[in-house]
């Protein structure tokens, strides 16, 4: 058997909050077909840990400290190292244990926090249901925060409370996710805004 032959596919999905966003079902198709998967947790329980930091044994303390424990019925999870950071999040311990028993140890974690192309300098801004991605960069990340945005004046005060500090209305800005949402609460704040 070759090396194509026995690797199959490694497919991506994106789990909401609670897990809720593929049914079992789903995941057992998935698995017949491919034999890795990369689930996108998303979540505002998320820290970022320095990769030269990192220790996988202490999962849960990374999320305490920054106030963010995962609750009774959650599991912390991280990523793989990008740009020399680990993301680690909570998820739901029920979806976790369905993705652990059907892929095994072909399963992996990512988040919008740490995934896509970083700029050299400017902000991106992805809202994702109820949670808002912030990255901003100047030469490396000076700031990435996962932040829960229940309605609009949520976004807009976070928008403004990140904007004292960093100045964001006047860099460039690339938006993604739920483009209608974000446009339609902020549009007029930003001088540079780019929708993709």
């Amino acid at each position: 058997m070759s090396a194509n032959q026995f690797n199959k596919n490694t497919v991506s999905i994106r789990l909401m909050s609670g897990g809720h966003s593929f049914s079992s079902a789903e995941i057992s198709e998935l698995a017949k077909e491919h034999n890795s998967i990369v689930a996108e947790i998303i979540t505002p329980k998320i820290t970022l840990v320095p990769e030269v930091m990192f220790d996988a044994s202490r999962l849960a303390e990374y999320l305490a400290f920054v106030g963010l424990a995962p609750a009774h019925d959650e599991v912390a999870v991280c990523s793989h190292g990008v740009a020399d950071k680990v993301a680690v999040m909570a998820m739901s311990k029920e979806c976790y244990s369905h993705l652990a028993l059907t892929f095994g140890a072909n399963v992996s974690f990512s988040s919008p926090l740490i995934k896509g192309h970083a700029p050299k300098q400017g902000a991106l801004l992805e809202l994702v249901g109820d949670v808002l991605y912030l990255r901003i960069f100047n030469g490396d990340m000076l700031f990435g925060e996962a932040i829960h945005v229940a309605n609009d004046a949520d976004l807009l005060f976070m928008l403004e409370s990140v904007n004292r500090v960093y100045n964001i209305y006047n860099m460039h800005v690339r938006a993604q996710g739920d483009i209608a949402r974000l446009t339609k609460c902020c549009k007029h704040l930003f001088n540079d805004l780019e929708c993709e």
